[in-house]
């Protein structure tokens, strides 16, 4: 199934790192490493990944992450308990599902004392998103916190689906955040694309 969401993530990873020169990456919950297979196309400067189940990032790291070599790091705790540096990454990407009732509270926790903290002036963050639109709560806190930010439409061609797919739709959104200074975060209003 995972293969089926190869070109979403590529398209996440084309708008997180467009115009970057290797840029350091974070992603949140690995999974088998769709995301990371993606960026071994862009020379990157580092590539974090957060992933606290073990069997699930051993997987990866045979699959993909070895292929980074000394660049690639996998933090094996959930994020909220990980110590990250501040200013050290140039990309960030969130795909992770906590549990049921929390995934606003988790997403605006995690961009306000995360994602923040964690991108450079400049840098850019994103999030898994199946849908066509983006509830008013993460909406709010991209305008709080985020310069600028926009959603690209993306859908998974039916015939491309694979048997056994789980998510209510083949619809998605690729949001991008870009992270001004000090000076300028929250400053600019949305652009959701449709």
């Amino acid at each position: 199934m995972f293969r089926a969401e190869a070109d979403l993530m590529r398209r996440h990873v084309r708008h997180l790192v467009a115009g970057t020169r290797r840029p350091d990456v974070l992603e949140i919950g690995l999974g088998l490493g769709v995301f990371a297979e993606q960026l071994l196309d862009v020379r990157v400067g580092s590539y974090t990944a957060i992933e606290p189940h073990d069997e699930v990032a051993r997987l990866a790291r045979a699959r993909v992450l070895d292929a980074f070599g000394a660049r690639a790091r996998v933090i094996g705790e959930p994020w909220q308990l990980a110590t990250l540096p501040t200013r050290a990454y140039d990309a960030i990407m969130y795909d992770t599902w906590p549990p049921d009732g929390y995934a606003d509270a988790d997403f605006a926790w995690f961009v306000e004392h995360v994602a923040v903290a964690c991108l450079r002036p400049g840098g850019r963050f994103s999030f898994f998103h199946s849908g066509d639109a983006i509830g008013s709560l993460r909406r709010r806190v991209l305008d709080t916190h985020f310069t600028s930010w926009a959603a690209h439409p993306y859908s998974i061609p039916v015939a491309g689906l694979p048997a056994m797919w789980t998510k209510p739709t083949n619809r998605f959104l690729v949001p991008v955040a870009t992270l001004g200074d000090e000076r300028h975060v929250g400053a600019g209003p949305s652009a959701d694309i449709r």
